[in-house]
């Protein structure tokens, strides 16, 4: 891909401060939502994909490594709520192999937060997206001061929420544009690098 610093606008050399404030600006000047029914959409879609990339290329680097998908970056790579189950599934999730993640997910009987949040993310990756839109709000619930599935679950709804009204997406294999992939590193993206600011990009 491009240079992720030129992406973003910054010199290499920018703070992790400067760096999120160029990636906060250009979702916002990018994002979607404000290309409905404009001729440019596809183009701000693709530039919105090219700043997400960007951002968490440069974040992964300056922390010397992580993981694709959030569920590898609560607390930097799992948390005390993590088993071994968990940490498996989320290695399958890493790996894209959703499908097994949810095989995994099947077998433990403590279903807490983190279990909640895997299995939304799962669900989604194999396109059951009503499960996760569920699993999400349920992660956020059992969990309501962890911004990670606050967001990600206030993301899911808003994405439900939209293309129910709009009716896009209908009769299709894909959670948004239609490339399940980059929706789900999108939206993954996202819960991961911006925490609390997710919201101040929509």
């Amino acid at each position: 891909m491009n240079n992720p610093y030129e992406v973003l606008g910054v010199p290499r050399n920018a703070s992790n401060e400067e760096v999120k404030k160029a990636y906060k600006q250009l979702c916002k000047k990018y994002h979607p939502d404000s290309y409905v029914d404009n001729p440019l959409a596809d183009l701000a879609e693709e530039k919105f994909k090219e700043v997400q990339t960007a951002y968490e290329q440069i974040m992964r680097e300056r922390e010397g490594g992580g993981y694709s998908y959030s569920a590898g970056g609560t607390s930097a790579g799992g948390s005390s709520q993590e088993t071994a189950e968990l940490q498996a599934v989320r290695n399958y999730i890493n790996a894209r192999r959703f499908q097994e993640a949810l095989t995994v997910l099947s077998n433990i009987g403590n279903r807490n937060a983190m279990w909640y949040y895997y299995s939304a993310i799962a669900n989604l990756g194999i396109g059951n997206n009503l499960v996760a839109v569920e699993h999400a709000k349920q992660a956020a619930a059992l969990e309501p001061n962890n911004a990670e599935y606050v967001n990600f679950a206030n993301q899911m709804q808003f994405r439900s929420q939209q293309y129910q009204t709009t009716g896009y997406g209908y009769g299709r294999p894909s959670y948004g544009t239609g490339n399940l992939c980059c929706d789900l590193w999108c939206m993954d993206t996202m819960c991961e690098c911006m925490g609390g600011d997710l919201c101040s990009c929509m």
